[in-house]
């Protein structure tokens, strides 16, 4: 007791000291950890080297007593993170915490006498810190570090000379040349070359992306072939990469439900093992009392769980998959109802031209196919982009047509080769006058029944014919249905601005549970909330910003419109290539996530509870219920840090195989 009394003295002078600084120097919120785990490994690994001195110092007080002061002064220098940490938990959050219970347990056994364990207890503690903090730090590291292959200086071209610049100075408008091999440093807009480029960093994708001029590129993408001048247009913190970085760095803040879950649970067995400890002291006497104090499992599930969704956040990245909050990849199990937007999202942005009716016996399909393209290449809308690609596929050689010679209002009007060429829907027809050919009128019926849109030519102000337009579904789109069904979801329905028949026509050929048919998008988040009232909890899947406010109302938002928007995009996830490939491994990473956190409970409950049991039917030494206790914490690290292990050697993979891919090529 006069170990205990000492000890308690240099206890009660470290936290007046610590109290009164406080009083002098007002920390700012930033300095405040809720655990010693989160402060840099450099000062656990300190706090670890004293703590082996002082389990030395320690023994060696057992043969000469002069060094039992110096080993009570390392005990409380060591001891200084956990009395920080208690009096928070005491003073100012009010609460008995498993810091308080773990230094009551330590302060116990340095009274007991046994100063060699006591010490050890505390190196345990700094030891399992070091250990997580690098775990984390390694974890972060490999977020970031996909996005941070920037290099220091680049080329830029100025007067038509080529000049080598720090990045920082890169500005605006500048031209950016990048080479072969080179990193790509700003996100911009290509003006001059053709080259091969890596994109897995943003997208995830492995196969390298064709660009061209008029195509964007991105920071911390790769040439892998050719040369390119780029227009810059964001550089440093402005581009898409460090928007996404610093995105990343929010989301591995948050904690997720099993983690919250966990600590309440934590929280609410605090008083109780505490009084089943003191409770237990008259049979199991101060040694038993310490060793049940030891079996609290509050601390490592603080530990574990964030832990674990850090690196399955990491995983995400890797595949192309931005997650704005952790949270969402916890909950995505839970989603039953999955509502897509149909347009730009189940369908492509972009139709195609599926048949072409011909009413005029001077004309063919090509020629009508012709008088559509070249009134529609000017403009830069869907349907005349499909329109034009069909006439390229046909390899027709469009005539010029003058800007003098266009008129737009409901449809086009052009001039060509001496003919008066009308282009547009139904309605431009009524409106200019054409009269339509009765014998039409099965064939439009037909396709507005298949749920496909025309787009009608005259000539000279006769009836020529007509382009049946076709929804392009995307190509992904039927395997991941299929995939949705196996992950148990419920409820698959589609919502659209378009008509009623080309809705329903998607929703039966894709297997749909059901349709939404004229929808504005105000009206989605409507629909969202109905789905909720009737108790289902429902992911949003849309391509876009007027998909917002349903996206703010959904369970879980989804957002397929890729790296371009990830700034001013409101979803909680966003696949980063633009498609719904990367669907079925977001949905695949959740329900590892989930997995993993369970087996994180069970590494932890049990050695806890064994230590318990241990303590009445066993009575074992508290050494060895720090050993016990302390195996679920090095299971529980172990297993959250296996997904990052698979990063490691997936990353790996791809560049041995880049590196066999370069080789071949040069070969």
């Amino acid at each position: 007791m006069f170990l205990f009394g000492v000890e308690f003295v240099f206890a009660s002078y470290a936290v007046k000291r610590i109290h009164e600084k406080r009083k002098v120097a007002p920390t700012d919120s930033s300095a405040i950890r809720e655990t010693d785990h989160e402060e840099p490994s450099c000062t656990h690994l300190h706090y670890m080297k004293a703590s082996g001195m002082t389990v030395g110092l320690s023994f060696l007080s057992r043969v000469n007593p002069i060094f039992l002061p110096l080993m009570l002064v390392g005990f409380t220098y060591t001891a200084m993170p956990y009395l920080r940490i208690i009096e928070r938990s005491l003073l100012e959050k009010k609460k008995i915490d498993g810091y308080v219970l773990y230094g009551i347990a330590d302060f116990m056994t340095l009274g007991l006498g046994n100063l060699a364990t006591a010490s050890f207890a505390v190196g345990l503690v700094h030891s399992a810190s070091f250990v997580i903090s690098n775990a984390e730090k390694k974890s972060r590291d490999s977020i970031v570090d996909i996005f941070t292959q920037q290099p220091d200086h680049v080329w830029v071209l100025k007067d038509g000379v080529e000049i080598e610049l720090p990045l920082a100075q890169v500005e605006r408008g500048d031209i950016v040349i990048v080479n072969t091999g080179d990193v790509i440093p700003v996100d911009g807009k290509i003006v001059e070359g053709m080259a091969t480029v890596d994109q897995h960093a943003l997208t995830g994708e492995s196969q390298p992306a064709e660009k061209t001029i008029g195509d964007t590129v991105f920071a911390a993408t790769q040439l892998m072939s050719g040369r390119l001048r780029i227009q810059v247009s964001t550089s440093g913190d402005e581009t898409t990469v460090a928007k996404i970085t610093e995105l990343l760095n929010h989301a591995i803040n948050f904690k997720t439900n099993t983690q919250l879950k966990g600590e309440q649970w934590a929280d609410q067995w605090n008083i109780p093992v505490l009084a089943l400890a003191f409770a237990s002291m008259p049979w199991l006497g101060a040694v038993g009392t310490v060793v049940i104090l030891n079996g609290h499992i509050a601390q490592n599930i603080r530990i574990v769980a964030p832990l674990s969704t850090l690196n399955y956040l990491n995983i995400a990245a890797h595949k192309g998959i931005l997650i704005k909050d952790g949270r969402v990849l916890e909950d995505l199990p839970d989603i039953d109802t999955f509502l897509f937007d149909k347009t730009g999202t189940l369908t492509a942005e972009e139709p195609h031209v599926g048949g072409i009716h011909v009413y005029l016996d001077t004309y063919n399909e090509r020629d009508i196919l012709t008088f559509a393209a070249a009134a529609e290449h000017k403009l830069k809308h869907p349907i005349a982009r499909a329109i034009i690609n069909k006439a390229n596929t046909e390899n027709i050689m469009l005539p010029d047509v003058e800007d003098s010679n266009y008129s737009i209002g409901y449809g086009i009007a052009v001039r060509l080769d001496g003919k008066l060429v009308q282009v547009g829907s139904h309605r431009f027809m009524a409106k200019e006058g054409i009269e339509l050919p009765s014998t039409m009128d099965a064939a439009a019926r037909q396709a507005y029944a298949a749920g496909h849109s025309l787009i009608m030519v005259a000539v000279d102000r006769e009836f020529a014919g007509m382009l049946e337009m076709h929804a392009s579904i995307r190509p992904e789109v039927e395997d991941l249905l299929k995939n949705l069904r196996q992950y148990g979801a419920k409820h698959l329905a589609i919502v659209s601005g378009d008509h009623r028949e080309p809705t329903k026509k998607l929703a039966a050929t894709l297997g749909m549970d059901d349709y939404f048919y004229d929808v504005l998008p105000q009206n989605k988040a409507e629909i969202v909330e109905e789905l909720q009232a009737k108790g289902r909890k429902v992911c949003f899947i849309g391509d876009g910003v007027n998909d917002t406010i349903a996206m703010k109302k959904a369970n879980v938002s989804i957002s397929m419109s890729g790296a371009t928007s990830v700034a001013t995009d409101t979803a909680q996830i966003v696949l980063m290539d633009g498609t719904l490939s990367r669907l079925s491994d977001l949905l695949q990473l959740s329900c590892e996530l989930n997995n993993n956190l369970r087996y994180a409970w069970v590494f932890n409950v049990i050695p806890g509870a064994a230590t318990i049991f241990s303590a009445y039917f066993l009575h074992i030494r508290i050494v060895s219920a720090l050993l016990l206790s302390q195996t679920g914490l090095i299971a529980g690290i172990s297993n959250a840090m296996i997904p990052l292990r698979k990063v490691t050697k997936e990353e790996n993979h791809r560049k041995n195989r880049g590196s066999d891919d370069a080789v071949h090529s040069g070969n």
